[in-house]
C-alpha cells in the first residue's frame, strides 16, 4: 500500500477507498472520513448514507481537507469518478 501511495502521488490529488479494515489503513496514514457522503449527478447530490469505512489519503497535491465536511463523488451513468 505504501508503494501504491507513492505511485499515486505522481498522478492523483487524493487517495480514497472504502474498507471494513479501518485500523489497518489508519496505520498506513489513511484517515477515516467522518462527514456525510454523496454522489454528484446532473440531478444534484444523491446522499449515500449506507457507505461506511471511507478512507482518504492526503497526497502532495491534496488541498486542505475537513474530514467532517460532505465528501462527494461524480456519478455518470454506471461510472463513478
Amino acid at each position: 500500500m505504501r508503494s501504491l501511495a507513492r505511485k499515486a502521488d505522481d498522478d492523483y490529488v487524493i487517495g480514497c477507498l472504502e474498507t471494513e479494515r479501518v485500523g489497518f489503513y489508519e496505520r498506513l496514514g489513511w484517515e477515516l472520513w467522518r462527514g456525510p457522503l454523496a454522489g454528484r449527478s446532473e440531478q444534484g447530490l444523491i446522499p449515500t448514507p449506507e457507505q461506511k469505512g471511507i478512507m482518504v489519503l492526503r497526497l502532495s497535491q491534496t488541498p486542505a481537507l475537513h474530514l467532517d465536511s460532505t465528501l462527494t463523488i461524480v456519478c455518470e451513468g454506471q461510472r463513478i469518478w
